[in-house]
């Protein structure tokens, strides 16, 4: 590789840090990371709908949407 500019994985903190200063590029957080993490605070008989939910963020065409959905789903699952 040449030229790294984007690296999506899990949010462990040592290996953001690395593609911070040793890679320079940025960082992403892996969406299936992302999922289990989430899905592990919901009790199991809501872990479909909560991922349901949660797709809807992912599903939106702008960053706007996005952050709007996201608003609107931590809301309905507070």
């Amino acid at each position: 590789m040449r030229s790294l500019k984007l690296v999506i994985s899990d949010a462990h903190e040592g290996l953001k840090a690395a593609v911070r200063k040793v890679i320079s590029a940025s960082w992403q957080r892996c969406r299936v990371h992302f999922m289990r993490n989430a899905l592990v605070h919901a009790p199991a008989g809501q872990r479909r709908i909560v991922s349901v939910l949660i797709a809807t963020i992912f599903a939106q065409t702008t960053e706007r949407a996005a952050r709007d959905q996201w608003r609107t789903v931590a809301d309905q699952l507070r």
